[in-house]
């Protein structure tokens, strides 16, 4: 399905990628940032209007960039890691929102998914430090390992700290400064 204004989209990827054709172009491209338009009136490159969630476009050829883009058009490249990289912005936006509330965090679907939490790895928010032994895969595998577990209520007191501790001390200082998330 397309909107619309899908030649528009078109247009503009085209015009802004190495490809000259849709479907070259658009494998050319990644979501690389997420902004949350305050009253929902944001407005896709393609027409589109009443967006809450504008995203940026990077080409990772030619470095182009395309704002804002709502989710809708970024369905449209039929990729689906462009939809999960969406899905994971929105979760990372979410997760923000309710840090600077003072909503408590934990380690549950309501902001977290295996994909969130391998982009957190990727981009950075488990630092190396005395007690990942210098590495901070060791905290991602760790968090990934209990939000994979169904009955939180097994996991030991030890263990439930220490998520706390590495939602508190990682993960919510670095959604806080994420550039990426306007």
């Amino acid at each position: 399905m397309t909107t619309a204004n899908f030649q528009a989209l078109r247009r503009a990827v085209i015009e802004s990628s190495v490809a000259d054709r849709w479907k070259p172009a658009a494998r050319e491209w990644e979501v690389t940032s997420v902004e949350e338009h305050p009253d929902s009136s944001g407005e896709c490159i393609c027409g589109q209007t009443n967006l809450l969630w504008m995203y940026t476009i990077t080409n990772g050829v030619n470095g182009a960039e395309l704002f804002p883009i709502g989710s809708t058009c970024v369905n449209h490249f039929e990729r689906t890691e462009l939809n999960q990289q969406v899905g994971v912005f929105r979760k990372l936006l979410q997760l923000r929102a309710a840090v600077r509330q003072g909503t408590p965090i934990a380690l549950t679907t309501e902001y977290f998914s295996r994909a969130v939490l391998d982009e957190l790895y990727e981009a950075g928010a488990f630092t190396p430090d005395q007690y990942n032994h210098g590495d901070g895969w060791n905290d991602w595998d760790f968090l990934r390992k209990m939000f994979g577990v169904h009955d939180k209520s097994a996991i030991s007191t030890a263990r439930q700290r220490k998520i706390r501790k590495l939602l508190e001390m990682k993960v919510v200082p670095f959604v806080l400064s994420d550039d990426r998330l306007r």
